[in-house]
């Protein structure tokens, strides 16, 4: 059963309205009635003339910062900058860069290509998504076209070896660029090895009622219930897959990383999975849930000028609320059950 199945058996007002596509910007109410199709996702529309509408990067960025920076100055870098130089990333099974800008900062890039896995404009959503919830744990990230001159002209001497992978996996459209997504390239990680056998035990105790928190990891209790959510609403199969659950150098930040393979229409059984297992959640993020609408997600996530494709299609959109709905009454549920203070422990 799919989260859309879920969704339909729990909402007894009926189903979500018509999506009008991700571009159209209404000071509408919320549609009320339609579902979004069960199969795969909708392929993705032909850019629409946007000359008379204002630029829409404008409505997109907010006053949020990522590790004390701004995110329009981290945007604009991702989006504007000179590249000096690519270097490919090792040890995933998608192409991935570290680009190095001409004014000595860096981003990760993946272009568009075969892995059919990787797909880049939903490392863009969940960036979005993750600033519509409030939050401030996925790094800025903007599409970001490169032509194949650029891309093979300023590969870094040690990426000349993987050169007839990168030829044949990055996909070039008829004008030579691929549309990827460049994201701030943070300095320092490290696994946090909560997706580990032990790791997994240890989170799922903390997000138990009646379970002991050490005072001293009450703060990351919470963001890996707030994890738990964000992955539920992306429908992110890979989190546990090993290494995709990365934390500061000093253990006190999770970054929501590695966000390609996500946005599944049918969702993703492991992170209903996860979910369900949860009893504690943050109040903030249960209040901010409410945002998560098919019209909030539309604007949220309108393409940007010279980006020739859609973030999500219309039916990734209402698959993400119909995803939400799932969530507000889970919680609701164990509300009724446990009371408002167990269940919605982290402020």
């Amino acid at each position: 059963m799919t989260e859309l199945c879920l969704a339909g058996a729990l909402l007894a007002a009926g189903s979500f309205g018509a999506v009008r596509g991700v571009r159209v910007l209404r000071a509408l109410g919320d549609a009320t009635t339609a579902t979004a199709p069960a199969g795969p996702a909708a392929p993705l529309g032909a850019r629409r003339e946007l000359s008379s509408l204002p630029d829409l990067r404008v409505a997109l960025e907010t006053t949020g910062t990522f590790l004390g920076m701004s995110d329009e100055i981290l945007l604009d870098r991702v989006r504007s900058q000179p590249i000096a130089r690519f270097k490919l990333n090792h040890g995933g099974s998608s192409l991935s860069f570290r680009v190095d800008f001409a004014d000595g900062s860096r981003a990760a890039w993946k272009p568009m290509q075969t892995n059919t896995q990787s797909i880049p404009r939903k490392e863009v959503a969940a960036y979005r998504l993750n600033r519509l919830l409030g939050l401030h744990a996925v790094p800025p990230a903007a599409p970001r076209a490169v032509t194949r001159e650029e891309l093979l002209d300023h590969l870094h001497p040690e990426s000349l070896v993987a050169l007839p992978r990168i030829k044949a996996e990055t996909v070039f459209g008829p004008d030579g660029r691929t549309i990827g997504t460049a994201s701030y390239w943070i300095p320092i990680i490290k696994d946090s090895g909560f997706d580990t056998p032990d790791g997994r035990r240890q989170t799922q105790a903390w997000l138990t009622i009646g379970q002991p928190i050490p005072a001293d990891r009450l703060a990351m209790a919470a963001q890996v219930s707030t994890l738990v959510v964000f992955d539920f609403l992306t429908a992110n199969p890979d989190r546990y897959s090993g290494g995709n659950m990365k934390m500061s150098e000093d253990g006190k930040q999770l970054y929501f990383m590695d966000n390609t393979m996500s946005f599944y229409v049918d969702g993703a059984e492991r992170t209903r999975e996860v979910l369900f297992k949860t009893q504690r959640f943050s109040r903030a993020l249960y209040e901010a849930l409410g945002r998560v609408t098919v019209t909030n997600l539309q604007r949220a996530l309108a393409e940007e000028l010279d980006t020739p494709y859609e973030i999500l299609t219309p039916a990734e959109i209402s698959a993400v609320a119909s995803r939400r709905a799932v969530v507000q009454r889970y919680i609701a549920d164990l509300i009724a059950q446990h009371g408002d203070r167990e269940v919605l422990f982290f402020p």
